[in-house]
């Protein structure tokens, strides 16, 4: 398919005519004539409006990001990488680079390919030492279950941060659940959905959904039912349209079921229906310590795990190495930067603030010529 390049000299000059012939053009011929004409130039200046916001809607980034948000992470990825195939004229470059590097990582870890995902998280490091793209990389790191690493990345994202990156909470909290640290794990999760709720919708769900995830296990290792149902609930109601957080509520249910046969017949059936959404996530889930403890002891299970376990170990070694990690972590804590680099384009946001400048001070010199020195 037809690669997605960088039009933002295009849109930036796109915008400054249509707003011209359509804003600056009418209501300056309106004013100087001394015709309203009806108010037909405030349809124009509602029409460019208008065809600003479609235009924006319409961006891939955007549309990357909708799609992200429903769900269609295979959409989403292909996007990212019509995008970053370019090299030739309008070709993604430096910074501007960060906004397909990001996208292109948070719809690999949702399709489980985290070994891919882990090398751009890297390159978008490499590219901007922020919180989001160190929070990427931890993300990545965990669910490879290179916890010392992943500790690091998170660590590095909440210095940043003032202890305020949801993803680095959310890594983190899990990483203490592997450890047998419960409590711990429950403190961290809790303070990532505080953040994660005081900022929606800027927060990826993913994190968000990582955050129920961690509370409602730790709840359950210290014996509280009550606040683990209702972590399950939340994540329940977060995860009605994107197929990888419906897996995380399966295999959060399948987690909170007892050890009667029933139950576990129950539990191996969330854990497929599971399968089908994320095979992924499920994947990782299995192999983590604390999970399904009422099925460890079932055989029926020993064929997934035995899976399991085989597929993140092969991911791990087709992922970048230990050495490589450390190094770009070490880089990382002398250029790390607490806000994230600029993606967008200068010259647009530069056109965007000008326009709508002008259109206001347009609108105020058509009101008072004809509706103040007219009265």
């Amino acid at each position: 398919m037809r690669p997605i390049g960088d039009q933002s000299q295009h849109f930036t000059v796109a915008l400054g005519a249509s707003w011209l012939l359509a804003v600056a053009l009418p209501i300056s011929l309106s004013a100087l004539t001394g015709h309203l004409w009806k108010g037909l130039p405030l349809l124009g200046v509602a029409l460019w409006i208008v065809l600003l916001r479609v235009a924006r809607w319409l961006s891939p980034a955007s549309r990357a990001d909708a799609l992200m948000r429903r769900g269609r992470y295979t959409e989403a990825l292909e996007l990212a990488d019509r995008a970053l195939a370019l090299a030739s004229s309008g070709a993604w470059v430096g910074r501007r680079r960060l906004v397909w590097l990001n996208r292109r990582t948070t719809a690999l870890l949702a399709l489980g390919q985290t070994d891919v995902a882990l090398t751009a998280a890297l390159e978008a490091v490499e590219f901007s030492a922020d919180p989001e793209t160190l929070g990427n990389c931890a993300m990545a790191l965990l669910y490879l279950n290179r916890y010392e690493e992943a500790t690091d990345a998170a660590r590095l994202a909440l210095a940043l941060t003032r202890e305020r990156s949801v993803a680095g909470n959310a890594v983190l909290a899990t990483v203490m659940l592997a450890r047998h640290m419960p409590a711990e794990a429950e403190a961290l999760a809790r303070a990532g959905l505080a953040d994660a709720r005081a900022l929606i919708p800027l927060v990826r769900q993913e994190h968000y959904a990582a955050c129920l995830c961690a509370l409602g296990r730790a709840a359950r290792l210290q014996g509280r039912k009550r606040a683990s149902a209702h972590a399950l609930d939340d994540l329940r109601r977060a995860s009605r349209r994107a197929p990888l957080m419906r897996a995380m509520a399966l295999c959060e249910e399948a987690d909170s079921l007892d050890d009667s046969h029933e139950e576990r017949e129950r539990a191996l059936t969330l854990l497929a229906s599971a399968s089908g959404q994320a095979a992924g996530y499920v994947h990782w889930f299995v192999t983590q310590p604390s999970t399904l403890v009422g099925l460890r002891r079932d055989e029926r299970l020993a064929p997934l795990a035995a899976k399991a376990a085989n597929a993140i170990a092969q991911l791990d070694a087709s992922a970048p190495t230990l050495e490589l990690v450390t190094m770009t972590l070490t880089t990382a804590q002398q250029s790390a930067s607490p806000r994230p680099a600029p993606q967008a384009s200068r010259e647009a946001l530069l056109m965007q603030v000008l326009t709508l400048g002008g259109t206001f001070a347009l609108l105020i010199w058509w009101t008072w010529r004809f509706f103040l020195i007219g009265a």
